[in-house]
């Protein structure tokens, strides 16, 4: 098996890319899958879009629907819908603000924020375990490389919130 150490020693041109991004995919879908796990235990039924939803919201505090709208990427009316499951659960709560009647405010509960920290406590918890069958070395390697992909999709005028949404 080859080490990081030896990979990064390699072209990447070509095939080089073409297996980094396969292994950052792979990588991404067994994390993934250990977060979508922790929700299923502990979401009673929220879906990986509605989390991602009530994160922004702790992110951004108190938020125009449409504001959350963008920074999903989801149309509007998607949001909605999203937000009208989350208050039924009485994970966020939805009020008008202002003058302006139609401008909806969204924010979050202590429910909300306390289904957040609990599947993020147990993803945590279950993404140690599984990193821990990687030696620091290659995982502190694994981190300035991430850390530097990062840093050259943010110089292309992505947001570092853009990035993050990627891993939510």
């Amino acid at each position: 098996m080859t080490t990081l150490s030896e990979h990064s020693a390699s072209s990447m041109t070509g095939e080089g890319v073409v297996a980094f991004v396969e292994a950052i995919d792979s990588a991404q879908a067994v994390l993934r899958a250990i977060g979508d796990h922790a929700l299923n235990d502990l979401g009673g039924g929220i879906t990986t879009t509605q989390l991602r939803l009530l994160d922004r919201l702790e992110r951004r505090g108190e938020s125009r629907l449409i504001d959350l709208a963008d920074a999903l990427s989801i149309a509007p009316s998607t949001a909605t819908r999203l937000c009208d499951t989350l208050a039924e659960r009485q994970l966020i709560v939805r009020h008008r603000r202002g003058r302006d009647r139609r401008e909806l405010q969204i924010r979050l509960t202590a429910a909300g924020t306390q289904l957040l920290e609990a599947v993020r406590r147990r993803t945590v918890s279950e993404w140690t375990q599984a990193l821990t069958r990687i030696s620091d070395q290659d995982r502190r390697y694994v981190a300035r490389v991430l850390a530097d992909v990062a840093a050259v999709e943010g110089s292309n005028g992505s947001s570092a919130e853009q990035a993050r949404g990627l891993s939510a």
